[in-house]
């Protein structure tokens, strides 16, 4: 391993101990306390859904966006019941749709970046559970899929592999490719949703899901996985688990407990576990799964 791939490393597991504001905490504690959403037509959700995304666009944003677009209507001269139910509603749609999840994280990858997790707001140091599940391992064709600003993905090329990733965001694959270069190694990065990837067939010694929001949930999903790799490939996952009796946002994917295990039955499990703990994206502790799936 490099001296830069330890020191990553390094302050990853740090920051696992750590904590910060991020979106996932601020999608829950929205869903847990938001009531009363009344029914509204089809045409005056999408108009909503629509002054949304071209707010989003144009906006400047330094919290999660559903904080502010409430301002905004607030500024607007907004009644505070009719606020609550605009955000509620645009809460609700932001679990059931993907088109602003690009827009999103093309802004907060424009950002700059300080190194520090509190600050940022999420992590940019490669995942322990990546570097443990490759020792040993001779390095070969590695899928990141989610790439985000390519913490993953630069830290295996510099171990020797040949690393591709995806992104719905433009910027993340720009700061994907900008972290790259700054550590002297190739990625080759694609603009693309789970929808649109192709994952092709017999491709990938590894595939790597870090809190990616990947659906996990859809056994189809799985078997495009499965289809993907090499025999002996692994899948790399960490990922969040509902908690009993917690609100559900549907664009993070939450799995039930155990799920993971039973949808990667026909794998052979090198390393499972459910546990407390923190995801990239921060907060005051999750229940997370984390497992290495080797393919049979």
């Amino acid at each position: 391993m490099t001296t830069g791939g330890s020191e990553r490393l390094l302050q990853c597991r740090r920051w696992n101990m750590r904590h910060s504001r991020t979106l996932v905490v601020v999608l829950i504690i929205v869903l847990a306390s938001l009531t009363g959403l009344t029914a509204q037509s089809g045409h005056d959700q999408e108009a909503s859904w629509n002054a949304f995304l071209a707010w989003l666009k144009t906006a400047s944003i330094e919290r999660f966006p559903l904080l502010e677009y409430g301002d905004k209507l607030r500024q607007e001269g907004k009644g505070e019941a009719e606020i609550r139910q605009q955000v509620a509603l645009l809460t609700r749609l932001i679990g059931e749709r993907s088109d602003w999840i690009g827009i999103h994280y093309d802004k907060v990858y424009t950002r700059p970046v300080t190194g520090d997790p509190e600050t940022d707001g999420f992590n940019s140091y490669p995942s322990a559970l990546v570097a443990d599940s490759i020792k040993g391992l001779k390095p070969g064709s590695a899928l990141d899929a989610g790439i985000g600003q390519g913490r993953n993905a630069v830290f295996l090329a510099e171990q020797g592999w040949t690393v591709t990733g995806f992104d719905v965001s433009q910027e993340a694959l720009a700061a994907s490719q900008a972290n790259a270069r700054k550590a002297g190694v190739r990625v080759t990065t694609v603009n693309a949703s789970y929808e649109a990837f192709d994952f092709g067939a017999n491709r990938w010694d590894l595939i790597v899901l870090a809190f990616a929001w990947a659906p996990l949930d859809d056994p189809a999903f799985v078997e495009r996985l499965r289809a993907s790799l090499r025999p002996a490939g692994r899948v790399v996952v960490e990922h969040f688990i509902q908690a009993a009796g917690g609100p559900q946002p549907n664009v993070v994917r939450k799995l039930a407990p155990n799920q993971l295990r039973r949808l990667f039955e026909g794998f052979e499990m090198a390393f499972y576990e459910e546990a407390e703990g923190v995801g990239d994206w921060g907060g005051p502790g999750s229940q997370l799964v984390r497992m290495v799936a080797v393919k049979r």
